[in-house]
C-alpha cells in the first residue's frame, strides 16, 4: 500500500511538473512591450482580402444600384529600428465589374526623416517627415501599443513559424478600433463619421500569437465586418441618395527575424527623386501679372 501511495505522489508531482504556468493578461502585456522596445531589426509579411460593396437605394436601376469592388493585397518587409530605416513592397489587386482588375505596385522605403514611394514605377520623395510618422512605419511597436490599449484574453497555446506562442484574443475599445479600421480603410475620412455607431454595429474577431521564449508578437489576425448607412458616415441623402456601404476585410501579418542583422540601402534613384513639394509647385500655375493701374 506504502509503495502505491508513494507511486500516486510521484505521479502527481511530474504531472504538476509539466503543468505551464501562464502569465496573466496584464503580465504578458508588459513582458510584450518591454521586449519590442529592445528590438533592433525585424521582417514582416502583409497579406490582406477585402471586400466593399456599395449600395445605392435610392437607384432605381438594379445594375447600378449594387457597386463591389474586391482588393487582395500582399507585401513584406524589414525594419531597422537602430538605424531608423524601413523597406517595403506591396502589390494590390482591385477588380469590379465597372473597372475589370487595377494591378498597382508600391515600394516604400524609409531612412531617418525622408520617406521614399515608388508607385507603379515613380518615385517621390517626402524629406522633413515629423518623428511620430516613423512610429508609424514601425509595424511591431504599433501592434504592440494598439495591443496595449485593449482587453486581452489568453485563448490557449500554438506554434507560429514552429515556435511556441501564446494565442490571444484581442478585444478592441472605440479608439483603437478606429485606429484599426484607418489603417484598413486609410483613404476614409472617419474624423467626419459617426464612430461610436460604426464601433457598435461592426463585428471584429482580432486574434494575436505571442512567443512564450521572448514575448514578442509573430502573428496577428484581423477579420472585421460592418455596414454603414449614410447617416452613419454624415452624408446628405437628398444630395448623394440613401447609400450603404458592405465591408469585409481579413487581414494576416507574420513578424520574424527579430535581431537579424538587416542593411537597408535607398536605391540611388529614388534618392535623386524629386520631392513631393516640388511636384506640387510644377502643377501649380504661375501668378499671374498685375494689371497696371490706369
Amino acid at each position: 500500500m506504502k509503495k502505491l501511495l508513494l507511486l500516486l505522489a510521484l505521479m502527481v508531482v511530474a504531472f504538476s511538473g509539466c503543468l505551464e504556468e501562464k502569465p496573466s493578461a496584464e503580465e504578458l502585456k508588459a513582458m510584450m512591450i518591454e521586449s519590442v522596445e529592445e528590438i533592433e531589426t525585424a521582417a514582416f509579411t502583409v497579406d490582406m482580402e477585402q471586400t466593399i460593396k456599395v449600395i445605392n437605394h435610392s437607384e432605381t436601376n438594379r445594375s447600378l444600384r449594387t457597386m463591389t469592388f474586391d482588393t487582395s493585397s500582399a507585401g513584406s518587409g524589414v525594419l531597422n529600428v537602430t538605424a531608423r530605416a524601413m523597406k517595403m513592397t506591396m502589390i494590390t489587386t482591385t477588380s469590379s465589374e465597372e473597372t475589370g482588375e487595377i494591378v498597382s505596385e508600391m515600394e516604400v522605403y524609409m531612412k531617418g526623416d525622408t520617406m521614399y514611394t515608388k508607385v507603379d514605377g515613380n518615385w517621390t520623395k517626402m524629406p522633413g517627415m515629423p518623428e511620430e510618422m516613423w512610429d508609424q512605419q514601425n509595424q511591431v511597436k504599433t501592434q504592440a501599443e494598439l495591443l496595449n490599449a485593449s482587453q486581452i484574453e489568453l485563448a490557449g497555446s500554438e506554434k507560429v513559424n514552429g515556435e511556441a506562442a501564446y494565442k490571444v484574443k484581442v478585444v478592441p475599445d472605440m479608439e483603437t478600433f478606429t485606429m484599426i479600421l484607418n489603417q484598413q480603410m486609410g483613404s476614409m475620412p472617419f474624423y467626419a463619421m459617426n464612430m461610436t455607431e460604426i464601433f457598435e454595429e461592426s463585428d471584429i474577431e482580432w486574434t494575436t500569437w505571442i512567443s512564450k521564449e521572448s514575448h514578442l508578437p509573430l502573428k496577428n489576425h484581423v477579420s472585421l465586418g460592418l455596414t454603414m448607412t449614410a447617416d452613419m458616415m454624415g452624408l446628405p441623402v437628398n444630395e448623394m441618395g440613401d447609400l450603404e456601404m458592405e465591408i469585409e476585410s481579413d487581414s494576416t501579418v507574420v513578424y520574424s527575424d527579430y535581431n537579424v542583422p538587416v542593411e537597408i540601402v535607398v536605391p540611388e534613384e529614388a534618392m535623386a527623386a524629386p520631392s513631393w513639394l516640388d511636384m506640387l509647385m510644377t502643377m501649380m500655375p504661375p501668378p499671374s501679372e498685375a494689371t497696371p493701374a490706369e
